[in-house]
């Protein structure tokens, strides 16, 4: 297991009224062949899929749907990182 920068990046949850908000990611943790990204949450770091209310991975300058870097309940393979995040 390695981590890897993840500026830039962030995770996209949902709020129980159909809101959405947005925390920055720490890190990518890369796992064999599958990258998760890790979020900061009352201190700990875990994975952001398995926060309550995660959506999607998206990016910080991401204005919309277009933009996004992942689908709903997806990571994006470590292919799909920028060369400098790899």
């Amino acid at each position: 297991m390695s981590l890897l920068n993840a500026t830039g990046y962030e995770a996209v949850f949902a709020t129980p009224e159909g809101d959405t908000y947005r925390i920055p990611l720490v890190c990518w943790r890369e796992d064999e062949d599958r990258v998760y990204g890790m979020v900061l949450v009352k201190g700990q770091l875990r994975c952001a899929e398995r926060v309550r209310h995660f959506l999607r991975y998206g990016t910080r300058a991401a204005a919309g749907p277009d933009d996004e870097a992942g689908t709903p309940g997806t990571a994006p393979h470590a292919a799909a990182l920028p060369t400098a995040l790899r």
